[in-house]
């Protein structure tokens, strides 16, 4: 399976720890937290927590040196080499960014995926003077917007030459933004195109006599085994029926409206009325029998 590998940044105020916890999930991979692994190391007083003890206490950054090594560890993990990982909290400094591209390299790793949370400043101020406990004046939050998008700028440029670079609309809901962030590291879903979002799939199921959708997950291994039959069907019967996939990770409230019991689940549809669902891995001749059922 290819790793998957995300940074992302954003400023205060866009609830990057958050966000980057739900895309982990999505993908089955690691959440890691700059900020955590830094906390840990100190509490376990290993080496690189007693050296990066001082700085934290005086609220200072931790040199370069220091972080990329407890960084490379964690990366090093097998959870993070063989499936992928999604890092919040970092890069800090430009030493940082390029410190992890050289890493990556290194090792035979494909350069991550780098998200940037963008949002107005006025919007941020408003999220972080009614933050719970915020007491700090709006002109200290003003300075730290500021500072940190002078801080950030270099970074941002520096992906934006690579090629690694994805800007999403944090001026939207979490759930909205949430969504955005499911679409990235989609691959080729084949013969069978994907739907949207529940809203199109409401469309489709009043407007197509014929309908069949595949609810799946794209780090789904089951789901991967179904994906074949799926497109043979979305190419056998093209101009009859009408063959999609929905990403279940992206849309998890069909799974109670339609009563799903686990994914892989192919839901057939005829005038709007959901006629059956198999769930699991099927042999081609199931699915295509109950197509033909919704065609006789």
């Amino acid at each position: 399976m290819e790793t998957k590998q995300f940074i992302l940044l954003g400023p205060p105020g866009v609830d990057v720890n958050a966000h980057a916890a739900a895309l982990a999930e999505r993908w089955q991979i690691s959440a890691i937290s700059m900020a955590a692994l830094v906390r840990d190391a100190i509490a376990k007083e290993s080496a690189i927590g007693l050296e990066a003890r001082p700085f934290v206490e005086a609220d200072a950054l931790v040199p370069d040196p220091l972080v990329l090594k407890l960084l490379r560890k964690r990366l090093e993990q097998p959870d993070a080499m063989l499936k992928g990982w999604v890092l919040e909290g970092f890069p800090r400094t430009m030493p940082q960014a390029q410190g992890l591209d050289d890493w990556l390299s290194t090792v035979g790793q494909p350069p991550a995926t780098v998200v940037y949370l963008q949002a107005k400043p006025g919007l941020l101020l408003n999220r972080l003077a009614t933050e719970p406990g915020q007491t700090q004046p709006m002109s200290a939050l003003r300075q730290q917007l500021e500072h940190y998008e002078q801080a950030i700028a270099p970074i941002l440029e520096h992906y934006q030459q690579r090629d690694q670079l994805t800007p999403i609309n944090a001026n939207l809901s979490f759930a909205e933004i949430d969504r955005d962030l499911a679409q990235l590291g989609q691959e080729d879903t084949g013969a069978a195109p994907l739907i949207a979002d529940e809203s199109a799939l409401n469309t489709l199921i009043a407007q197509e006599s014929r309908l069949v959708v595949d609810c799946m997950a794209m780090w789904c291994g089951s789901c991967k085994q179904v994906t074949p039959s799926i497109d043979k069907l979305a190419e056998t019967y093209q101009g009859r029926v009408t063959v999609m996939k929905i990403d279940f990770d992206a849309n998890r409230q069909i799974s109670k409206r339609f009563g799903l019991k686990g994914i892989p689940a192919v839901m057939y549809f005829r005038e709007g009325q959901l006629l059956e669902i198999l769930t699991g891995v099927r042999a081609y001749a199931e699915y295509d029998a109950v197509v033909a059922r919704l065609l006789a």
